[in-house]
């Protein structure tokens, strides 16, 4: 009998777009695409969902609002005919809604990626009557960085999982550039100015390195947070010599125009003071065999496979971003790092052996995998 799956949008929030070909879209799509599943992504209504093209076979359900009240009465009319119900966090939103589900369907299964830094963990009240009910309803807890997983497992009662964000390339799939025809470019995909991505720490770090690796250039592709335009006029101002080395994109919604901005670089970086496992931008980027140069978040030595195709830096030291840029760029191994970037995160990040795997620990193994 064909599963089915629904997945709720995370806290009080309808799905954002680009959620629907992150994780918490990949991971739905990839059990109706291979196994079948009538999958239902559910919550408010939050705009235009130019991506849910990509997700052919996913059905977006939407309720009257985001409340956690909205949501239960969603579960309780539908729990019996669902086989998995599939939640974002570990927060208060979704307990009752989890609740819910076990009471009106005992023996259905739960699956709750944490996407979860040490920091936000560390911050959990995991002796909380609620919270440790709700976590002993779910049937697989994940995080998204081994680190953090070994430390759960150590911390906490519960089994957690390993389950990365991973890479798809949704019938678009293109081998690298040649390392001889890439350009000297470092890159970097994200939201730009956040304090969660700390993008002011590559651009001092651009600007201390520039001088030694002439030729290079910086290139942010991304959304502007409004307050982090003023730092950057300032910047410029304040680095006139390097001011044309240092390209903001703006935000590329085009996955072949995006496909081609890892494509063209050698370099990709990531500042961040957190994040949750290895973001996907890192799982994209080493795909089309991008070097790495980020700072130490959580998953760091996973970004660079314990930095065989990478380095690392401390979190808030632009002085040590700046040498792993210098370091790289004027590198003779680089083009190895690239090619063993490439083959890394093809073996280690792609999404469909991640999904199937996922499946095995819910279902008990893949023999549901689609044949068509």
């Amino acid at each position: 009998m064909r599963k089915r799956v629904v997945a709720l949008a995370p806290y009080e929030s309808p799905w954002r777009n680009v959620e629907l070909i992150k994780d918490c879209g990949l991971i739905p799509y990839l059990l109706c695409k291979n196994y079948n599943c009538d999958v239902r992504m559910v919550g408010a209504k939050g705009g235009d969902y130019s991506y849910q093209s990509l997700i052919s076979g996913v059905e977006l359900e939407f309720l009257a609002d985001g409340s956690v009240e909205s949501k239960v009465d969603y579960i309780r009319k539908h729990a019996a005919e669902t086989d998995l119900l599939v939640l974002r966090g570990c927060h208060a939103t979704n307990f009752e809604p989890a609740y819910a589900y076990r009471k009106e369907n005992p023996t259905g299964k739960i699956y709750v990626g944490l996407d979860a830094n040490s920091f936000w963990m560390d911050g959990m009240d995991w002796e909380n009557a609620y919270f440790r009910k709700f976590m002993d309803c779910c049937d697989v807890i994940a995080a998204s960085g081994k680190s953090l997983q070994d430390y759960l497992n150590d911390k906490w009662p519960w089994k957690i999982s390993y389950v990365p964000n991973g890479y798809y390339a949704f019938g678009r799939e293109r081998s690298p550039l040649p390392f001889e025809e890439r350009e000297d470019v470092i890159l970097t995909v994200g939201r730009l100015g956040t304090q969660q991505k700390a993008t002011h720490i590559m651009l001092e770090a651009f600007a201390l390195a520039a001088e030694r690796i002439p030729g290079w250039r910086l290139r942010l592709v991304g959304s502007v947070e409004p307050q982090f335009q003023e730092y950057i006029e300032a910047y410029r101002r304040r680095n006139p010599v390097i001011s044309d080395r240092v390209e903001f994109a703006g935000p590329i919604e085009d996955r072949e125009r995006l496909l081609e901005e890892y494509r063209r670089a050698k370099i990709f970086t990531l500042s961040s003071e957190i994040e949750g496992g290895t973001p996907n931008v890192v799982a994209e980027a080493l795909n089309a065999g991008c070097v790495m140069a980020v700072t130490r978040f959580d998953a760091c030595l996973e970004a660079t496979d314990d930095e065989r195709c990478g380095g690392t830096a401390d979190i808030d030291d632009a002085q040590g971003l700046a040498q792993v840029y210098e370091e790289l760029a004027l590198s003779d191994g680089l083009k190895d790092m690239s090619e063993h970037a490439h083959r890394y995160g093809r073996t280690h990040f792609d999404m469909e052996n991640i999904v199937d795997k996922l499946y095995e620990r819910l279902f008990g193994g893949c023999d549901g995998r689609d044949s068509v």
